[in-house]
């Protein structure tokens, strides 16, 4: 059993979402399904969604962000556009290589472009061209502090900039170079980086290492064994994961205090309030007052936000398969109550679909008119008879036992057939009931429309890295089985063995390096099943 919040449907869209921002101030949230589709929405206050505009972007959204009173959306190819709440286009702002990514400091949007140039728009000027001003090389990282920015760069430089001019230099660490992955800053501004040396050589070269910098002064170096994959700001100094699933919090005296461990790379972080939550691999893991809890995610929730007026968390993500459906956006209160389940009931929550309403009486009970709206003219005229037509019905009757003469004078009689043409068609009877039973039942069943089996469909083949346990979490996803008559109503995961692993359209596995097969059975309401089989491939991660 776990603990595990309340966690409801926040949006079903339409496509994968790929983005998610949140405007605090006007509590309203942004989102990107697909490549190109922005939805912009404003809670209400109970907690809903009420949708306010859409834009429908003509290139491969890269990154949301939230300036002032608009929506700045970044593309990988033409630059920016500033957006209204109601997704009318204020302003287009030009980049040469597209936004690759970007974040808003001191009323200003920096922006990284697809060629490595730091640009700075303030949405009352024009675009500012940094990197080239600055004399900085390709800059790869950004992370901000009030009016302080912090670049990061391709030849290991990392430089503070305030109002357009450098301010410090971190000064270079070994002659055989560095990179630079990681910045990020403290509650109090502290300057914390991750970095790691061209080579591992004797003396002072290390292979990761995470200093951290208070007032432009060294206060901590330590040497890491993992990798720091992401970060946000806490009221003890910041919050950091980790890409072997470690959760810590770093004070700002340098303390690192671990506060739990999701047992995969993290991929977003975030704190409120003596609350602390992770994501990673298909769960939000959280720890707070109420001890430590988790929620599954039908993808991988690499989008997380947390507001911080209410507590409430949005996540989403998705599984990276592209021919499964959109998975949900997720909601849940950081301050509400925490219950027990099984954890396999922790996937209830986007699984249940959209319940049809029971029809009301009036539909059920309603006027026979509603009815008659369904007929053609001639059934309607025949249902609105005040009178039944007696002498119509005897006509109906004679028509079905056999051919009414026309004949005045023998009106009302039956014309039989022919005695040599009744005993032609007792005999064709007599052979059909003497047939063999195979052709006898083709010929019963000639005219039945056939029904189409459903097609199973185990997604495709993959080839992943294994960790450093030397194993790899997969997920074997079937929701991509067609059946055109929606009748699918068993299924079935088989390994090569053909033990039956589960009876559910997806099934997590934690696979050793190796490769391994598996089949899936569905089978419908009919009987009729169709298999369908997938390899995932489980190779060793290249040592560093």
């Amino acid at each position: 059993m776990v603990l595990t919040p309340r966690v409801e449907i926040l949006v079903r869209p339409e496509a994968k979402v790929r983005h998610l921002a949140l405007h605090d101030d006007n509590a309203v949230l942004a989102w990107s399904e697909g490549q190109h589709r922005v939805c912009i929405a404003r809670f209400s206050s109970t907690g809903e969604l009420e949708l306010t505009g859409v834009l429908n972007h003509q290139h491969t959204v890269s990154c949301l962000q939230f300036l002032d009173q608009w929506l700045l959306v970044g593309d990988d190819l033409e630059g920016l556009v500033a957006v209204e709440h109601d997704g009318t286009v204020a302003a287009s702002v030009e980049v040469d290589g597209g936004v690759a990514a970007g974040l808003v400091a001191d009323g200003c949007f920096f922006g990284l472009s697809g060629m490595g140039g730091l640009v700075r728009w303030d949405a009352h000027g024009a675009l500012q061209t940094l990197g080239e001003r600055l004399g900085l090389d390709e800059a790869t990282d950004l992370a901000a502090h009030g009016k302080r920015l912090y670049i990061g760069c391709q030849n290991g430089d990392v430089v503070a900039v305030e109002h357009n001019e450098v301010v410090w230099r971190r000064p270079a660490r070994g002659i055989h170079g560095e990179r630079i992955t990681a910045l990020g800053t403290t509650s109090a501004g502290a300057l914390f980086l991750t970095r790691e040396g061209h080579a591992l050589v004797a003396g002072e070269e290390e292979a990761i290492e995470f200093e951290l910098w208070k007032n432009d002064r060294l206060l901590l170096r330590n040497d890491l064994r993992m990798r720091l994959l992401t970060s946000c700001l806490a009221p003890e100094g910041a919050l950091l994961g980790f890409d072997d699933g470690r959760v810590s919090l770093l004070h700002e005296d340098g303390r690192f205090e671990d506060v739990m461990h999701t047992n995969h790379p993290v991929l977003r972080c975030g704190s409120h309030q003596g609350h602390h939550v992770a994501s990673s691999w298909f769960y939000v893991h959280g720890q707070g007052p109420d001890g430590e809890w988790v929620v599954e995610h039908q993808g991988m929730p690499g989008n997380l936000v947390i507001r911080r007026d209410t507590g409430q968390v949005v996540f989403a993500g998705d599984d990276q398969n592209d021919y499964t459906a959109p998975e949900p956006i997720g909601t849940f209160g950081l301050e509400g109550p925490k219950e027990e389940a099984d954890q396999a009931e922790l996937s209830l929550w986007f699984e249940d679909d959209s319940v049809t309403p029971a029809p009301s009486a009036e539909v059920l009970y309603g006027q026979p008119d509603d009815m008659l709206e369904h007929l053609t003219e001639g059934e309607r005229a025949t249902y609105g008879l005040e009178q039944p037509d007696l002498a119509g019905e005897h006509d109906m009757l004679l028509r079905a036992m056999g051919e009414v003469t026309a004949d005045s004078s023998n009106e009302g009689t039956v014309t039989t057939q022919d005695p040599s043409t009744l005993l032609d068609q007792l005999q064709l009877d007599d052979a059909l009931l003497h047939e063999e039973p195979d052709s006898l039942l083709s010929t019963l069943n000639e005219g039945i429309v056939s029904v189409e089996r459903p097609q199973a469909f185990a997604g495709e083949d993959q080839r992943l890295l294994a960790e450093a346990d030397g194993s790899a979490l997969v997920l074997l996803d079937g929701r991509g089985t067609r059946d055109p008559h929606g009748m699918v109503e068993g299924w079935s995961w088989l390994n090569q063995r053909g033990v039956e692993l589960a009876t559910t359209p997806q099934l997590k596995l934690k696979l050793p390096i190796g490769r391994h097969a598996f089949e899936l059975r569905v089978v419908d309401r009919e009987g009729a099943w169709t298999t369908d089989g997938v390899v995932v491939e489980v190779i060793a991660s290249p040592t560093s």
